[in-house]
């Protein structure tokens, strides 16, 4: 008999989840501390699926690779707890320094492109928000730590390619300031990495807007000025694939030798080589090109690729 066992996709939980390692162990693996061995409990006949929030399979898992996600959950656990008792005792205003002084140190990590350990102090920091104050104390809390603590964390997912979590931290942004143009471009970003334009363009819309508002508040220009070109890029590369997807449909129609065709599922229909869409490439070079295919100019020059700047 074939036993399964079903986990949760390790990107539907808390961004500090997915993130941790065992601090006994760099690589999450069992070492001499008495753990059991997943495999050998489990049996050879048991298969592990993955499987997202609404119980959807994702694909088949090893076990050494959901001990090592449960040994990480576990160990971010008894991270957090141990960052919640340090700040338990504390006032309003030490608690916000002492995370404030934490951002700091992750914005260099960040700098560092060490994007996991920068992560794993952000979550640290937002252990410390506190909203049990007045209007004008909690507003400052959002301000000064949940909206630039959850953006930058946000930027950590991308660079890990954690999705789900990145939009997770970008909506928790932009529940403070819904104009937010990095939590928007963000956002935006990992639904077009996900492969959906649909939900992908109008983030990257508002954070045009956004970005025009916020300039004329002249508010971080160089930064904004990088950012609106990132966003114009993927503007441009959804509308030309919205383009390419109406110019294949009215190719299919517009067939003339065999009618047929437009049924091309039916069985026994001749398959056709698949067409494989191009990686994009996000580089600052890339983007230049583009743009500047865009505005026909075709005198650019190549540029070394900034770091992002973290807030």
């Amino acid at each position: 008999m074939t036993n399964i066992v079903e986990i949760g996709d390790e990107d539907e939980t808390p961004a500090g989840e997915t993130l941790e390692r065992s601090e006994g162990d760099a690589d999450g693996q069992p070492g001499d501390s008495g753990v059991p061995n997943f495999a050998e409990l489990l049996g050879p006949h048991c298969v592990i699926k993955r499987v997202d929030k609404d119980q959807k399979v994702l694909g088949n898992v090893k076990a050494e690779e959901m001990q090592s996600e449960m040994m990480s959950r576990a160990s971010t656990q008894k991270r957090l707890g141990a960052c919640a008792d340090h700040v338990k005792g504390m006032s309003r205003k030490d608690k916000l320094k002492w995370a404030l002084d934490l951002k700091d140190v992750a914005n260099k990590d960040f700098a560092d492109c060490k994007f996991e350990e920068a992560a794993r102090l952000y979550n640290d920091c937002l252990v410390a928000l506190d909203l049990d104050g007045t209007e004008s104390e909690n507003e400052e809390v959002k301000n000064k730590l949940q909206l630039p603590v959850s953006t930058n964390l946000a930027a950590c997912l991308v660079e890990l390619g954690k999705y789900e979590g990145c939009i997770e931290m970008c909506n928790l942004a932009l529940s403070v300031d819904g104009q937010a143009p990095k939590a928007l471009y963000r956002r935006g970003l990992c639904h077009y990495r996900l492969g959906n334009h649909r939900l992908a363009r109008p983030d990257f819309e508002a954070a045009m807007k956004a970005i025009a508002a916020a300039r004329e508040g002249q508010d971080d220009a160089t930064c904004l000025k990088d950012l609106e070109r990132r966003v114009t890029h993927y503007l441009l590369n959804i509308r030309r694939h919205s383009e390419q997807e109406k110019s294949n449909a009215k190719r299919i129609f517009e067939r003339k030798d065999n009618d047929s065709r437009l049924y091309d599922d039916r069985p026994g229909a001749r398959e056709e080589p698949e067409e494989q869409r191009p990686e994009v490439d996000d580089s600052d070079e890339a983007i230049e090109a583009a743009l500047s295919r865009a505005r026909g100019d075709w005198n650019w020059s190549c540029c070394r690729r900034s770091k992002e700047k973290n807030q």
